[in-house]
């Protein structure tokens, strides 16, 4: 039996198929054009959809802070040990994103959770604030070449040029060499090449093309980064060193996009590759490999290691990688002259990398879950002593020094210090805004030793260093308008701050301190910096917190006997104000809590008189003398492992 023919062809064409194959091509062209109109569709109901979300969260988190307990099972999972694990849940179609109690998020809402009253808990705010993959998909079908020589080699000295010194992540010299002859042998088309010198030219113009901000979709490289990132698709078995740099410069460019899902991904697919390669050994003498080459797998090495150790302490993931299992040397001070435009200064690597290990031991001793055998002073005393003889052995070239413009990348090094010690110490001052809650107005409650008031002061100390250090980048200039950074440490010393103004152990200047933060801070989310955006809706919501809580005990006050109601009622716990956004920088910003530069330096924290006696007491001493004073639940109301509720 022969088959119906389609009754769309006709007699002549059954006669002549050549024929009927050509009248069918403008039909399954049609049904293509559909299917394609099919789909975009689709993805514009999803992207509306997403915006319709994101506009409910952000409604529900700022509209009222009397919010029903949700589900044990939108809220946390528990661990065997009776320790919560935070997952974001906004839609029972999405995976839960786990956030942890090391991010400076979560502190945010634990301070907010502190101040509420039992049983009326505060939600973790969601991140919103990044570029989804809608538009990296959109990014792909983009038409976008290799740009004329002249404009290619500027694109990677601008980005080579903000990368180095912070980072190694190419061979400066060879990488501009290459690029020459790429264009001289028209090697458009190598997929390798394309993604690296399309990263690089992502990182180029995100430093050196002025944002439209009249359209807050996209980021300056956006583009070439999609292309990039689109070439990774097929993993090498055979890697290569290109290979693993291009990974590190697009985790580089995900800060831009606020990506630090996606940086922590790559940089741990970086990391693996490079186990693969044996990065993480010395490579044996007898393979004839040039003394260069040799020093630049020790660096991309501790690159890696250094991104591991400082994305995951911004967004509170465990290391990627233990010491233990690394063996290759430390990258060298001095290299052969002939080299000395291939690496950046091999003194601030080093420094570098002690200050990345110390981080990791930081997130690991403080806010870890496995158990330790140490108490938590006796860990808190090991990593601030870590990080006095850090800052002791620096060499002079790499501190900072009074009444001179110090460079960017050392004030960054000098910067991430502070946010080590603040990281280190905030569970200490939550535990101080817990105790003085409990017995307000009149101090702090009977379990706050003076151990714990030491480590509260140097966590404020170095708070007020670090929002110095940001406030003069700015006024010189050199504050990046993109990245992840400068926000981050600005944001983690505000929160600090915030508790701080209404301590004992505290200043009233630090209310101003915190305004000229959040000024800046506002700026930045204006100059569409989307970590900004972030975290600067973070701190309204922790306004709220503070304006309820005030209310709450004021109206407490009044509904007691005059008797005993104190003369007066501080605004303790008052957040500055946020004033409607304003065009321009202010001409001048006020000064920071009332230090002079002769009181600010980065091991100021851990030079006064009683920490010292607290760092060079005997462990045995330590736990005889302290481990009683303290509250049996130090650990848990201290730093929560994840609570979603306060302890009563």
């Amino acid at each position: 039996m022969n088959p119906t023919p389609d009754s769309s062809v006709s007699h002549s064409d059954l006669q002549h198929p050549g024929r009927a194959a050509a009248s069918t091509i403008p039909q399954k062209r049609s049904i293509a054009y559909l299917e394609q109109l099919i789909e975009d569709s689709r993805e514009l109901h999803a992207q509306r959809t997403r915006k319709s979300q994101r506009h409910f969260y952000r409604e529900t988190a700022g509209s009222t802070l009397n919010i029903p307990q949700l589900g044990s099972s939108q809220v946390a999972s528990q661990n065997d040990t009776g320790e919560a694990s935070w997952f974001q849940v906004e839609d029972v179609s999405i995976l839960p994103i786990y956030t942890s109690e090391a991010a400076c998020t979560a502190f945010a809402t634990q301070l907010c959770q502190c101040l509420e009253k039992p049983g009326s808990p505060k939600p973790h705010i969601s991140r919103w604030n990044f570029i989804d993959e809608s538009i990296l998909n959109h990014s792909l079908n983009a038409d976008i070449n290799w740009p004329s020589l002249v404009s290619a080699k500027l694109l990677v000295k601008t980005a080579l040029g903000h990368i180095n010194p912070g980072f190694h992540l190419a061979l400066k010299k060879d990488t501009i060499d290459v690029l020459s002859s790429v264009y001289q042998n028209q090697s458009f088309n190598d997929p390798v090449l394309k993604c690296k010198y399309f990263a690089l030219f992502a990182i180029g113009q995100v430093y050196s093309t002025q944002h439209d901000l009249t359209n807050a979709s996209t980021i300056a490289g956006t583009t070439y980064f999609a292309q990039s990132l689109n070439l990774l698709q097929v993993i090498p078995e055979r890697p290569s060193m290109t290979h693993i740099e291009s990974l590190l410069l697009l985790a580089y460019f995900c800060q831009f996009l606020n990506r630090f899902h996606s940086a922590y991904l790559l940089i741990g697919n970086a990391l693996r590759v490079g186990l693969i390669a044996g990065l993480n050994y010395n490579i044996p003498q007898s393979h004839r490999i040039s003394a260069k080459d040799r020093e630049h797998r020790v660096r991309i090495w501790w690159s890696i290691y250094v991104f591991d150790r400082f994305w995951g302490s911004k967004s509170g993931f465990p290391v990627q990688i233990h010491d233990d299992d690394i063996h290759v040397d430390l990258p060298s001070v001095v290299v052969p002259e002939s080299d000395n435009d291939q690496f950046p200064d091999g003194a601030y690597q080093i420094a570098t990398i002690e200050l990345a290990r110390i981080t990791g031991n930081t997130t690991k001793g403080i806010y870890g879950r496995a158990r330790s055998n140490e108490s938590f002073l006796q860990r808190e005393q090991k990593l601030l002593t870590q990080l006095k003889m850090w800052e002791e052995s620096l060499p002079e070239h790499l501190k900072l020094h009074l009444g001179t413009a110090n460079p960017k990348h050392v004030v960054l090094m000098h910067l991430q210090f502070s946010f080590i010690v603040i990281l280190a110490l905030r569970p200490v001052l939550l535990k101080l805004l817990s105790s003085h809650v409990k017995k307000r107005p009149l101090g702090f409650s009977d379990d706050v030793t003076s151990i714990l008031l030491t480590l509260g002061e140097a966590c404020i100390h170095a708070a007020r260093h670090s929002l110095k250090l940001c406030q003069d980048e700015w006024t010189s200039g050199s504050l990046a308008v993109f990245g992840y950074a400068f926000p981050a440490f600005i944001f983690s010393s505000i929160l600090v701050l915030t508790i701080s103004s209404h301590l004992s152990i505290g200043s009233p200047s630090d209310t101003t301190s915190v305004e000229t933060a959040m000024e800046m801070l506002r700026i930045l989310k204006s100059s569409n910096n989307l970590a900004a955006k972030d975290l600067y809706e973070q701190l309204q919501s922790v306004q709220q917190c503070v304006e309820h809580h005030h209310h709450l005990c004021s109206t407490a006050n009044a509904q007691k006997p005059a008797s005993d109601r104190p003369e007066s009622i501080p605004r303790e716990w008052d957040l500055p104000r946020l004033e409607q956004p304003t065009d321009g920088l202010p001409p001048t910003f006020p000064p920071l809590s009332g230090f002079s530069d002769m009181d600010l330096s980065t091991g100021m924290a851990l030079q006064s008189s009683l920490m010292e006696e607290f760092l060079t007491q005997p462990v045995s001493n330590l736990d005889s003398t302290n481990l009683a004073e303290l509250p049996i639940d130090f650990d848990v109301s201290c730093l929560w492992s994840g609570n979603t509720s306060i302890p009563e």
